[in-house]
This record gives C-alpha cells, sequence and structure tokens, in this order.
C-alpha cells in the first residue's frame, strides 16, 4: 500500500522524522517515512538497545538512562534535543507514551520542529475526558453520565446519584490502562488506588474520570482525517467490541451489522465534533453502541493513530500513516484524495498478539499469503523487555470480495500459522475467541 495522492514529494518541506516510540509502530513510522522519501531517527532506552524499532530508521539514537525505562520515552527535553541535534524537522509520536501530550505538541512548535499530530490546544481538549464531553455536550452529541473524579468524595457523590456500575477511568490516558469497572460499593477504594496508580505510571497523570457504565454495548470508532484549512472528513468505522480488560483484542473495518441509519449519524458525529475545534490530521472517535435501541454515546476522541488504524487501510486502500505526514506538511484532504472516498471495500480483521510473562523468542516466523498482512517486532532471539506493552505483533485479514464470515475464518486459520516459541502467547485464546459464533451477531 503506497501514500496516498500524487504529486505531493515536490512540495514536501519535511526531511527527517524523530520517531518517539518504540516497537511496531515506530517500525510503521519509519516504513511510511521511507516511502515518501523521509529520512528518519528512532530513540531506544538501555532495555531496548536490542528492539527492532532500531534497525529501521536511517539513524537511531539512546536515550538517557532512567531508573524506568518507561520514563525514558516520556522524557518531553530530551526528545527534543535529539530532535535539534540529529537534524530533524518533525516529530512522530506513534501512540500511546506522549502521542496525546500537549507538552510535548508544544515543545515542537518552539523548536520549530513539525508535530505529526493535533495542534496543543486540540491535545489538551481531548486529554481531558470532561472538556470533551463538554465539548460534545454542546454539538447536541450523547454522552454517558460522568463526571471528574478528582477526590473520592466525588466519585463517591456520582455513585449516590447514578447508582453502580461505574467505570472508572484515567483522564488522560487510553489503551485500558488506568480503568477499573466497579460493580460493588466495596471494590471503589481499591479501583481509584489501583487507577490513579496505573494512570501515573502510564501517562505521567493521575487524575480520573467516572462514568455509568453500560451493559453489553458496541464498542465503534470513526477514523477521521483534518487539513490546516478546517475541513474534516471519515474514512468510515470500524468494530472494536472484542476486548478482554479492556484491552482490544480483535477490530474489524467496517463494523459488520451496523444498521444504515446508525452508521450515518455515527459518521455525521464523528466530523461535527472534531470540525468544530479546528482538527487537523488523523485521529479516532469512539463511541459506545447499543444497535438495537439505536442508542449511542460518544466516550472519547484519541486524537492520534490508534493501533487498529491497519483494518481502515486496507478496506480504504489509504495508507493512514504517510497521511500523517502530508497533512502535517501542509497538503490538503482534496489533494491527497481523502476528500471523496469510495465506501469500504470487503472487509479486515486484526487480531492482536501479545506476550504472556517473560522469556526469550527462540523461534519467531510470521504468516504470509494473500490477503495477510503482519505488523510486528519480533525476532529470534529477543527477549521483550517485561516493562513495556506486550504487544509482540498484529496479524491483519483483508480480502475485498469476500463477506465478513469469511474473513474471520481466515484469521482464525491464518493464526495457526504463527510459528512462536520461547514465550507464551495468547495465539490460543485469539484462536478460541475468533471461533465464537457470537462474533457472526
Amino acid at each position: 500500500m503506497g501514500p496516498v495522492g500524487t504529486g505531493w514529494k515536490e512540495n514536501n518541506v519535511l526531511q527527517r522524522v524523530l520517531i518517539a516510540n518504540r516497537g511496531e509502530i515506530a517500525i510503521r513510522i519509519a516504513k511510511a517515512a521511507a516511502a515518501l522519501e523521509i529520512e528518519s531517527v528512532s530513540v531506544y532506552a538501555a532495555a531496548d538497545r536490542l528492539a527492532l524499532h532500531t534497525r529501521h530508521s536511517t539513524l537511531s539514537k539512546p536515550l538517557a538512562d532512567h531508573q524506568d525505562p518507561v520514563a525514558a520515552y516520556l522524557d518531553v527535553d530530551q526528545l527534543i534535543a535529539i530532535a535539534a541535534e540529529t537534524g530533524c524537522d518533525c516529530l512522530h509520536p506513534g501512540y500511546g507514551f506522549l502521542s496525546e501530550s500537549p507538552a510535548l505538541a508544544a515543545a515542537c512548535a518552539e523548536a520549530g520542529i513539525t508535530f505529526i499530530g493535533p495542534g496543543a490546544e486540540v491535545l489538551a481538549l481531548f486529554g481531558d475526558k470532561v472538556a470533551a464531553r463538554d465539548h460534545a455536550r454542546a454539538l447536541h452529541i450523547p454522552v454517558i453520565p460522568g463526571a471528574a473524579a478528582d477526590t473520592d468524595a466525588d466519585v463517591e457523590n456520582f455513585v449516590s446519584e447514578h447508582g453502580l456500575p461505574v467505570m472508572i477511568k484515567a483522564a488522560a490516558g487510553g489503551g485500558g490502562r488506568g480503568m477499573r469497572a466497579v460493580h460493588a460499593p466495596e471494590q471503589l477504594q481499591e479501583a481509584l488506588s489501583r487507577c490513579r496508580g496505573e494512570a501515573l505510571s502510564a501517562f505521567g497523570n493521575d487524575k480520573l474520570f467516572v462514568e455509568r457504565l453500560l451493559a453489553h454495548p458496541r464498542h465503534i470508532e470513526v477514523q477521521v482525517c483534518g487539513d490546516h484549512s478546517g475541513a474534516v472528513c471519515h474514512l468510515y468505522e470500524r468494530d472494536c467490541s472484542v476486548q478482554l480488560r479492556h484491552q482490544k483484542l480483535v477490530e474489524i473495518a467496517p463494523a459488520p451489522n451496523l444498521p444504515r441509519e446508525l452508521r450515518s449519524q455515527l459518521l455525521d458525529d464523528a466530523v461535527k465534533l472534531t470540525a468544530a475545534c479546528g482538527y487537523r490530521n488523523a485521529g479516532t472517535v469512539e463511541f459506545l453502541v447499543i444497535p438495537e435501541r439505536g442508542e449511542y454515546f460518544f466516550i472519547e476522541c484519541n486524537p492520534r493513530i490508534q493501533v487498529e488504524h491497519t483494518v481502515t487501510e486496507q478496506v480504504m486502500a489509504v495508507d493512514l500513516v504517510a497521511a500523517q505526514f502530508q497533512l502535517a506538511a501542509g497538503a490538503s484532504l482534496a489533494e491527497l484524495g481523502l476528500a471523496d472516498l469510495p465506501p469500504p471495500r470487503g472487509f479486515a480483521v486484526q487480531a492482536r498478539i501479545s506476550t504472556h510473562g517473560s522469556g526469550t523468542l527462540t523461534a519467531y516466523k510470521e504468516p504470509a499469503g494473500a490477503g495477510v498482512r503482519v505488523d510486528g517486532h519480533g525476532y529470534a532471539g529477543y527477549t521483550p523487555p517485561p516493562q513495556f506493552d506486550p504487544l509482540l505483533a498484529k496479524l491483519i485479514c483483508y480480502q475485498p470480495n469476500a463477506g465478513y464470515a469469511q474473513v474471520l475464518k481466515q484469521t482464525a486459520r491464518t493464526l495457526g500459522e504463527f510459528h512462536i516459541q520461547g514465550i507464551n502467547t495468547n495465539l490460543p485464546l485469539l484462536t478460541q475467541v475468533l471461533s465464537q459464533p457470537a462474533l457472526l451477531q
């Protein structure tokens, strides 16, 4: 899949990107940059010195030692210093770490470095779940009852008013970290303590948010892109309902069996929400949906590339990471061919392969073939550092002319073609999940 649009390179002012991330997304960014003839600089904590992402960039630089290797990737000053030292004129934050940090975006602007993502003001808006909900409510977009959880008393008052169950969330994060469902009063204090600790560790911010917990909704998200003129478009939706402990396992594009009118409402509201704040670059608007009632609720906007962007790329025939670079360089949606895309073609399914426990990969071989894509960062001899997210690879299966059930079966079958030894993984669980009849409903 190549970059979107034509004739962009001649007007491109971006020459070298600092990739402020690690793992498979850092490799993904380096490949997109190379396709656009942009050089790349990767960074790595000491624990990551043998990580595969360091081999895919033009240049690789070590991060200064921190007691916690995660902290190395959260060091804004150091990242900006390395970008300046290596002559980077842009910075891509990937997902996680500082990808939603207004401080990083502002530091880039001050240093004259193009941030590949929305501006600091938009990041601040959507990084505050209360402000984001207020923004949606002002636009008459439905939201779930919720409130800031600055103190334990705030949560207790919310529970007194709305009852249980509730969901405690990290106000400044995502990806399932800093989240706990509370079904009984005796669970509340432990949930608050754990969420604050996880939020501080993962995002450097322990602010929390509480909202009513819906029973068995579908998790539907809409991919959006915006340019410097203020224009925003959608690239249709994904279904991310298959989760384990609030971590997504399987993602599907487009969302199967979604009523046409409900889909149209979600797409329209996602564009309205982002256009109203001058959104630039790629992002995702997430909703909880109850199709049988025709109900949906805005939950958050992730102002960055998502782990599951791959399934949208497949069904829309668009390179979203390349588009991020192009939009940041000033290209318009129309110039990139994004303003009036045809509907999705076929179905794509992504399964996230994660490690369980510690160890060294003694064998690692990815499946291949027609309709099969793998974004991963494993290799034989690699010991994944335990301090980081255990995501090892993403399997994406796509068929342009097949039905959803066929692609689901192809994904389950292809999981069996992975050859991974030395570390336990969730491959058996994924195979079991993808074989459930409930996924076809």
